[in-house]
């Protein structure tokens, strides 16, 4: 993926989340975003209805599509494929962008 992001945003978008956010089951939600942690709180997730994205330790992260198999993906070639999920990622980051400005 062609995206590059700044760890400590995607961390106040977290943050602004659980925070000020709706509790849901196993974390909070605002707007279509939804915030989860893992058990030993090394790891958070954000995620919408098409992409998820995994906050590591050592402030790596993961971009996780709909459609993470280009072989499970009916009449799309591979080119079509990465840039329908660089189009989701784009969009749930300009979602991101959103809330890190609103809130």
């Amino acid at each position: 993926m062609k995206n590059s992001v700044d760890v400590r945003t995607l961390l106040s978008v977290y943050e602004k989340i659980k925070t000020q956010g709706k509790p849901i089951e196993f974390g909070s939600q605002l707007e279509d975003i939804k915030c989860t942690e893992s058990h030993d709180g090394y790891s958070v997730s954000l995620s919408d209805e098409h992409v998820s994205l995994d906050i590591n330790f050592h402030n790596t992260y993961h971009f996780h599509t709909m459609n993470e198999d280009p072989e499970s993906v009916i009449n799309q070639t591979t080119t079509e494929f990465h840039n329908n999920n660089e189009t989701q990622i784009q969009v749930f980051l300009k979602k991101l962008e959103e809330i890190d400005k609103n809130y």
